[in-house]
């Protein structure tokens, strides 16, 4: 009876202890990417340029600077992100990067910022290049 007690006991608090670790995992602050639409260069290369800051505690922002920024891209709406190019940011917090449409199709693009120093994962606006 004692062993049983214990082994529920010592299950209740594993089980406590793994959902306290999976809600803090990803309860983070976010940082903050502001891009501007893609601008047109070339016939099929558009540029991608945008700031990321930190917000801190006292509510200051500060640049994301000289870290590096994942550009992802996918081919259809059920289709995995895949990371193309990893880009570095300026002092500023600033990232460019040009980004490509398909000659036939449809191409989604994304930045993303992995998350560290008790920030979260932060993911950029999906845009959508092609050709009519």
């Amino acid at each position: 009876m004692f062993r049983a007690v214990l082994a529920a006991l010592v299950a209740a608090v594993l089980v406590m202890g793994a959902l306290s670790t999976g809600a803090s995992a990803g309860s983070g602050v976010k940082r903050v990417i502001d891009e501007k639409p893609p601008k047109q260069v070339t016939y099929n290369a558009f540029k991608l340029k945008g700031t990321i800051s930190e917000p801190q505690a006292d509510g200051t922002v500060l640049p994301y600077a000289k870290q590096k920024v994942k550009i992802l891209k996918k081919a259809c709406g059920s289709c995995k992100w895949k990371v193309v190019k990893k880009v570095k940011t300026d002092a500023s917090g600033t990232f460019k990067t040009r980004l490509f449409a398909p000659a036939k199709g449809r191409w989604k693009w994304r930045s993303k910022v992995d998350g560290s120093n008790g920030y979260a994962n932060t993911k950029g606006k999906v845009w959508t290049l092609y050709f009519d």
